[in-house]
């Protein structure tokens, strides 16, 4: 762990990032803030947004439009609506966000010290490497007993804000492994369960990391070991910190997410959507088979109590696109949620977990197989969902993608976007980050 955290300390000390990677990098800080301004159309969102009003006016506040509040409150409530919808990105080869994690706070801080937009994208970027990096070298057995967003937050926000705040070797060092030692205890049945505080673990990671990042600059230390102890139940590959350090960047392995659930059912919601052309109404429908791998098919809530619980649910996902006949992000929201004919469906579907997956990029793959009551039988198999690095989603689906999400909240985001973002342009390091967020978020201040 040391090779990797003195190499990413000596990353943020040189700015010695290529610029495909920034731009990779900047892609993904859109297409969060993409998902925490959708996620204002939840009332929960919009009443930990209104909390984070009061404190001094460092850091934008996403979901208010002219509000800034102190760097650790708006990280708080940025990294709560990120997730909300679940609707940001992800990191593929592992499970992993790495953006969650290292973006609300690394956009807290360097706004708040009047940094410019590549200091944010190098802050983000190497958080984002550490924490990935972590996340590969410590994988957690099959079904999961802890979330990610509890044990890994922590670390990526402490690393981004350590790159942010450019501190020497020892001491980006020590703020990453004592924020490793503060990591939560999230049980990932809360996400099945609905339990809706678990989409506040990533906002309570990134005031953890500022405290890890503030402590160790103040002389507090903590134990090199400290990574083996925290995560001593997983798989230890601990090669994974340092290989091919500067070759392939974990930015490049993300993915970005065109259906609004948690990403391991997103081939089996693909698969359905694929057999709606040939199925005559969901009242035709006598039964839905899903083969899918072990981590979809452990999502089997059939009787979701909440949002969260539905973007969770492998019988919810398939069925409110069987019978809604799309998968626009409008379909997994609340209003949708006990609608009676899927709710009818859900009882109808069935889950085999397909044990012995190929290799990545198709180790997520599902099969749907729907048997109508004229005995007609509708198969489709999808090895890899859209997305991820393999199959990522072009720049016009991206940008349709922010204009749907954000159309009404925030007018003209996808068109600044699109400006932003565009690969003939220049990439304009030297931007406060400040006016980059007021131009895209369209703030009257």
């Amino acid at each position: 762990m040391s090779e990797l955290l003195t190499w990413a300390a000596a990353r943020a000390a040189d700015a010695d990032i290529p610029e495909h990677v920034l731009r990779t990098a900047l892609v993904i800080m859109c297409d969060d803030l993409a998902a925490m301004v959708v996620a204002h159309t939840e009332d929960e969102v919009r009443a930990v947004t209104a909390q984070a009003g009061g404190g001094a006016p460092e850091s934008t506040v996403v979901g208010a439009p002219g509000q800034r509040s102190d760097r650790r409150s708006a990280a708080l409530a940025n990294a709560v609506a990120a997730n909300w919808t679940e609707l940001d990105g992800g990191y593929r080869p592992a499970t992993c966000h790495g953006s969650l994690y290292s973006l609300p706070a690394a956009l807290a801080e360097v706004e708040a010290t009047g940094g410019t937009l590549g200091d944010l994208l190098r802050a983000h970027v190497l958080g984002y490497e550490v924490v990935t990096r972590v996340a590969r070298a410590y994988r957690p057995p099959v079904p999961l007993a802890l979330h990610p967003h509890a044990t890994l937050s922590p670390i990526g926000a402490a690393a981004a804000l350590a790159a942010a705040r450019r501190l020497d070797a020892d001491t980006f060092a020590t703020a990453v492994l004592g924020a490793a030692s503060m990591s939560l205890t999230g049980p990932f049945s809360h996400a099945t369960s609905g339990a809706t505080i678990r989409n506040a673990w990533a906002g309570a990671g990134a005031q953890l990391g500022f405290v890890a990042v503030d402590v160790a600059a103040a002389g507090l230390t903590a134990s090199p070991t400290v990574l083996d102890e925290v995560f001593a139940s997983t798989v230890v590959t601990p090669g994974e910190l340092t290989a091919g350090l500067g070759e392939r960047w974990g930015v490049e392995d993300g993915y970005q997410k065109p259906y609004a659930c948690c990403q391991y059912l997103h081939a089996s919601v693909e698969a359905a959507a694929a057999l709606i052309a040939s199925i005559p109404d969901v009242d035709a429908i006598a039964s839905v088979d899903v083969r899918t791998h072990p981590l979809g098919a452990a999502l089997t809530e059939a009787d979701p109590a909440t949002t969260l619980a539905g973007r969770f649910s492998l019988p919810h996902a398939v069925s409110t696109v069987l019978h809604h006949r799309t998968t626009d992000a409008a379909v997994f929201s609340g209003a949708h949620l006990h609608d009676g004919a899927t709710a009818s469906l859900r009882g109808r579907v069935r889950i085999e977990p397909w044990t012995d997956t190929p290799p990545a990029p198709h180790d997520r793959p599902s099969t749907v197989r729907v048997t109508l009551h004229d005995g007609s039988v509708l198969e489709e198999t999808v090895l890899s969902a859209a997305g991820g690095p393999d199959r990522p989603l072009s720049r016009p689906e991206l940008l349709a993608k922010y204009e749907t999400l954000t159309g009404e909240l925030r007018p003209g985001f996808a068109d600044r976007v699109r400006d932003l973002t565009d690969p003939r342009g220049p990439l304009d390091l030297e931007a406060p980050l400040r006016d980059v967020l007021d131009r895209l978020l369209g703030d009257n201040r």
